[in-house]
């Protein structure tokens, strides 16, 4: 008998099938439940057209992109007639592929080095040529990315912008963040650089919901996701063969020697919260390849990005990866959970290092070491010092973080974001932090109902379980903080409500 008819003969799996069908068919008439699963329609299309102030931002970006799309159209009258356009090249060049691939060079082109993010940050960090842009070459990309994305669309013909439903969200934000930094800011440049974590990589979410242009691109991406996420699990399965050395604030005293390996990123934690996006994505693309060989390949990639995981030893991305690994399984196939679980029973049963981290985590030693001087202690701190400040808090860039770690004498990280904005930016920060990453998860949502192709609904499931564990993992690390983290989150949320626009495109 084969392990799905055993998993669909079982009697735990009637009972969770008995249960989940009571549970859906009671929430299915729910009034909050529609709510919350449905876009608002304050940020529907048709209310946004309608708008007054709508029609006059239009009206003023209308004017102000006019020029550019007089320039752009000159151009292409002027293409047609121009001697390079007249110019005969050989037949080896007209035929080369490099050739070929430059001339197709395009604004979408520069995601490949999005997607590739941990890899670039790790070379200009270890080059020494390439030093001079460690720190700053994600930002000159984002600057290249908006200011040659209109370029490429005048000089196309057609000045368009993708309407998702998020963005009303995200100015609300923007108000709430910006009316915060104007109330609360006893130093401006300290203010600035807290005030950049929370808006800057936000921005990323306008490429990621309008740069997607059809499933080719899409499918081409993913591939190249994958691809990073093995060669970043590889290296770090690879620390851990050659017994790489594990500094000793990354794990506590009491708990004996623990071996975590980190890959070419900042810590085993942030190593984690990045396959907690990878993940799901190869899951995601195993379960829709068709060949036994493209199959095995992603199974392979999978088995791989795991192995990273439990050797990262981050108890805050394992819990989180459990949480949002449940979420995938009831969106996809809810009898899913029964291997789930029995997968999760093994996995700690079976991997001594698991079982010891998991089990250390809920023993009265660790709750005594986390008060003295870990995460307890720390939260106790911030949550005195939001006391101080409930309303407004005591300003961006001022406590709990890396901006406050390197500026604010004294300070250190609060090892949880959500905490951290409580303390700068006080109740009305914080509500505003989990209000805007709700509408995240509700847009994301409406996406993912509104498609009605398998692979492409599968593939949505995918992103909205990875942002979701990041989001998660959170509460118990500074993960926003990371550049690279904050770009891929905001990114993907963007590629995540770009797909039902891509749905009818071709996909090869």
């Amino acid at each position: 008998m084969t392990l799905d008819r055993i998993i669909i003969n079982s009697s735990v799996l009637r009972v969770w099938k008995y249960f989940y069908g009571a549970v859906t068919n009671y929430g299915a008439g729910s009034f909050v439940l529609k709510k919350i699963s449905t876009r608002p329609t304050y940020t529907s299309g048709e209310t946004i057209t309608g708008s007054i102030l709508v029609r006059w931002a239009c009206a003023l970006a209308a004017l102000l992109l006019s020029p550019l799309a007089a320039l752009g159209k000159a151009l292409r009258q002027s293409a047609s007639g121009s001697l390079f356009n007249s110019i005969k090249t050989p037949a080896a060049q007209s035929k080369s592929v490099i050739i070929r691939a430059a001339a197709g060079i395009r604004v979408e082109t520069a995601l490949w080095l999005v997607i590739s993010y941990p890899v670039l940050d790790f070379l200009f960090d270890k080059i020494p040529a390439l030093g001079f842009v460690s720190g700053s070459w994600d930002e000159l990309l984002l600057v290249f990315i908006i200011a040659a994305w209109p370029v490429q669309m005048a000089v196309r013909g057609h000045l368009s912008y993708r309407y998702t439903g998020l963005e009303l969200p995200l100015l609300i934000y923007l108000g709430f963040t910006l009316f915060l930094f104007f109330m609360r800011s006893p130093n401006i440049s300290l203010a600035i650089e807290g005030l950049r974590v929370y808006l800057e990589y936000m921005i990323w979410f306008l490429v990621g919901s309008n740069l997607i242009l059809n499933r080719k691109q899409f499918n081409a991406l993913v591939k190249g996701l994958i691809a990073v996420a093995v060669l970043v699990s590889a290296y770090g399965i690879f620390q851990y063969i050659t017994g790489v050395s594990t500094p000793e604030s990354w794990v506590d005293k009491a708990e004996g020697s623990v071996s975590r390996v980190y890959s070419i990123v900042v810590s085993p934690n942030v190593l984690g919260s990045l396959l907690l996006l990878f993940i799901p994505v190869t899951a995601a693309q195993m379960l829709n390849s068709t060949g036994r060989l493209g199959r095995f390949i992603y199974l392979a990639a999978l088995a791989a990005q795991l192995a990273c995981l439990v050797l990262s030893s981050s108890r805050g991305a394992w819990l989180a990866f459990g949480a949002s690994a449940a979420i995938f399984c009831l969106m996809y196939k809810p009898r899913l959970m029964v291997l789930l679980a029995a997968a999760a029973t093994a996995a700690i049963n079976l991997v001594p290092s698991i079982a010891a981290r998991l089990g250390y985590l809920f023993s009265p030693a660790y709750l005594a070491s986390s008060s003295r001087g870990g995460r307890l202690a720390l939260w106790t701190m911030a949550y005195n010092k939001f006391l101080y400040s409930p309303v407004l808090g005591s300003g961006f860039g001022t406590y709990g973080g890396a901006v406050a770690a390197r500026r604010v004498p004294g300070s250190t990280y609060v090892d949880n974001f959500y905490l951290k904005t409580l303390v700068e930016s006080g109740l009305i920060g914080l509500l505003a932090l989990l209000w805007v990453l709700f509408e995240v998860f509700r847009h994301g949502y409406a996406a993912y109902k509104k498609i009605g192709c398998p692979s492409l609904k599968l593939m949505a499931t995918a992103l909205i379980t990875g942002l979701l564990g990041v989001a998660l993992h959170n509460s118990v690390e500074n993960i926003f903080e990371v550049p690279m983290m904050a770009t891929y989150f905001w990114f993907l949320a963007g590629v995540l409500l770009s797909l039902p626009h891509i749905e009818e495109t071709p996909d090869k």
